[in-house]
């Protein structure tokens, strides 16, 4: 059983939502304003958050933007925007999926489990103990990334990708191999959605004195010790 907040202002498609995810075994909190959703978030700590944009008081943008400070459980954005540019503007965000509307139910609840799934029970690997690397310190199990006992704020996809290029230290990876790990295989991701998350991961990693990701030019990436 997971935690699922659900901030969408209209009341006929979050109660549906809502009912489906009850079904599948979860708990469910509903928001109906971008203000609330911040608040529920703080309080409850949810496992994931179903975001629609277009939403009063605060919208989805900047709902997503502020949660990414504080948090990286795995952010859905489910809205009637079709345009690529929101798409693009969303995952730039750090969202982890976009499902527009109208949308199934059920696969909406497959999506939930899947993000789940691979944020929570996938990680689950063989380095349940804290990694070093120089000032760094990675924890898979706890998601946790620190750098002097600070820890870093980092999205759910930036924190897999930083995991899996240092689980893979000296080694390239190339883009489509990242796509495939970090995102998984049944998501549509490009290549420039990889390149724009490592902009955002190094430019993190640099306010703290981390410079360890490099680019290996028409191969991948790669976490150089």
């Amino acid at each position: 059983m997971r935690k699922i907040l659900i901030a969408e202002d209209n009341l006929e498609i979050s109660d549906m939502m809502r009912n489906y995810l009850i079904k599948a075994g979860h708990t469910v909190y509903q928001a109906y304003d971008g203000a609330q959703a911040l608040d529920i978030a703080k309080n409850m700590r949810p496992d994931l958050v179903l975001l629609d944009i277009m939403m009063p008081v605060i919208d989805g943008y900047e709902v997503c933007e502020t949660l990414r400070q504080t948090m990286t459980i795995p952010v859905i954005v489910v809205s009637a925007k079709v345009a690529e540019e929101d798409k693009e503007r969303m995952f730039a965000l750090g969202a982890d999926d976009y499902i527009t509307k109208p949308f199934s139910f059920k696969e909406m609840v497959m999506r939930v489990n899947a993000q789940l799934r691979r944020y929570y029970d996938l990680n689950t690997r063989q380095t349940a103990g804290d990694r070093y690397y120089g000032r760094l310190m990675i924890c898979s199990n706890r998601f946790e990334a620190k750098v002097d006992d600070k820890p870093i704020a980092l999205t759910a996809k930036e924190f897999k990708m930083l995991d899996y290029l240092t689980l893979n230290e000296n080694q390239i990876i190339p883009k489509q191999k990242l796509i495939d790990e970090v995102w998984g295989v049944a998501e549509y991701i490009d290549e420039n959605t990889v390149a724009v998350t490592i902009t955002r991961l190094r430019e993190k990693l640099a306010k703290v004195g981390v410079n360890n990701v490099v680019t290996v030019w028409g191969l991948g990436y790669k976490w150089q010790d």
